[in-house]
């Protein structure tokens, strides 16, 4: 029973490894994100047709979590 501890254990040891090595870096990511995400599903909303709705949606998001990436990345 003991042994069995000791193997488990060790093969979660890796990957707590790693979350704690991410996670110990981490910046929140800037409240201008989160604006412009708003402002840009404003806009979206203004569109006449379903599909535009959706692209633009779709679109806010794709810039929202480049946004992101670049304020956590900094690049």
């Amino acid at each position: 029973m003991k042994n069995t501890i000791i193997k488990r254990l060790v093969q979660f040891l890796p990957a707590l490894a790693i979350a704690v090595f991410i996670l110990s870096d981490a910046r929140p990511a800037s409240a201008g994100c989160f604006m412009k995400l708003k402002d840009c599903y404003a806009q979206a909303a203004n569109q006449m047709d379903w599909l535009d709705l959706w692209l633009n949606g779709l679109d806010c998001e794709l810039d929202f979590t480049d946004c992101v990436r670049r304020a956590i990345i900094g690049r």
